[in-house]
């Protein structure tokens, strides 16, 4: 029976969608584990984790050897632990006889200036700089109203801010809307972007003009996963709208998930016309190129911003996106997504290209 083990660094993250996905294991001949990088011991190179028992549905406590196929569902932050965890997933996917469902992504940064590079998606690509020093952002802003400064290493929402020229000075939210500090002088401009880079390295970006009527801040949220061959398919498109007076859409955040469909009808016919041969055109081009660029993924949570004006923006590209999107979608829908994991590392087991 083949073993794959869903890599985490809390016991309890993701412990739902790991249950949902072992529950089906059996039919396809795969156990399924779960477990801590920081809980592998170094000496018999053995793992003390949990082990799903088919009999009774439930999660036991065992020690056993690193599984050969693994399935990344690590998110670091800033902790102690994490740091602890970073080098032995390097360690862990530089190994020749493991094999990972997707071996990451870069940071954000690298993954923008990849995108741009590209002749096609550059143009979906909002104008990106790295925050290195305040003139980076004083020249975007001498363009812009607003700049939204992203963190290269941030998921969930966190670790935003939003700049915006209000007079002769400078107001910097978070993303929640929060007012942090009101900038009159270089120098507080000159503290921010230090306070800022001490923490984790920033993009930014002008503030596109992506919310709803009533203020709510929203953005699609499209969920691509390889099948059983190896090939790109969409598993769910939707929308996320988030709290009004907030910059974020994120489900973390509080955001409503609602269906694709429901907010594309609301569209007058010529700019639904428009966003829809951008999205397919995205969706068609991003995850083969993101392949070849990085490395196999098995997976991608792509977040897309619609202007005013119909233009489709690149905002995100996650490899390890969250799973709150699926809930719109009925049982033998979300089934296909939890069966996904087990029909891609059996093409993986069979052969197919995993690095």
């Amino acid at each position: 029976m083949i073993s794959l083990g869903f890599v985490t660094l809390d016991e309890q993250q993701d412990r739902g969608y790991c249950t949902e996905v072992a529950k089906r294991a059996g039919r396809y001949g795969i156990s399924v584990c779960r477990f801590s990088p920081l809980n592998i011991d170094p000496q018999t190179e053995h793992v003390h984790g949990f082990v799903f028992q088919e009999e009774t549905n439930e999660w036991a406590d065992a020690v056993f050897p690193i599984p050969p196929f693994l399935y990344d569902r690590c998110f670091y932050g800033h902790d102690d632990r994490s740091k602890k965890a970073k080098p032995i997933m390097r360690w862990l996917k530089q190994r020749p006889d493991l094999v990972f469902l997707g071996y990451g992504l870069p940071n954000k940064w690298e993954v923008y200036e990849s995108l741009s590079a590209h002749p096609l998606l550059s143009a979906y690509v909002p104008p990106t700089v790295r925050l290195e020093r305040a003139d980076d952002m004083l020249e975007l802003l001498r363009r812009e109203q607003a700049v939204i400064a992203k963190p290269v290493h941030g998921s969930a929402g966190r670790g935003i801010y939003v700049i915006q020229k209000k007079g002769k000075t400078l107001s910097v939210q978070d993303g929640s809307g929060k007012e942090r500090a009101v900038i009159t002088r270089r120098r507080e401009l000159d503290q921010l972007v230090t306070s800022l880079n001490r923490r984790d390295g920033y993009a930014l970006q002008p503030l596109l003009s992506l919310s709803t009527p009533a203020n709510e801040p929203f953005d699609l949220r499209v969920l691509l996963q390889k099948d059983e061959t190896g090939r790109w398919i969409e598993q769910v498109r939707a929308v996320r709208i988030g709290h009004a007076g907030t910059w974020v859409a994120n489900v973390r955040a509080g955001a409503d998930i609602r269906p694709f469909a429901d907010w594309l009808d609301c569209l007058p016919s010529p700019k639904r016309i428009v966003v829809l041969d951008s999205i397919e055109t995205i969706i068609r081009t991003l995850p083969t190129y993101i392949d070849s660029e990085f490395g196999p993924l098995f997976e991608i949570g792509l977040d897309l911003g619609v202007a005013d004006n119909g233009a489709v923006w690149i905002l995100d590209v996650n490899s390890k996106p969250g799973r709150k999107v699926v809930n719109i979608l009925s049982a033998e829908q979300q089934n296909g997504i939890y069966e996904a994991p087990l029909r891609y590392c059996l093409f993986l087991a069979g052969g197919g290209n995993s690095r």
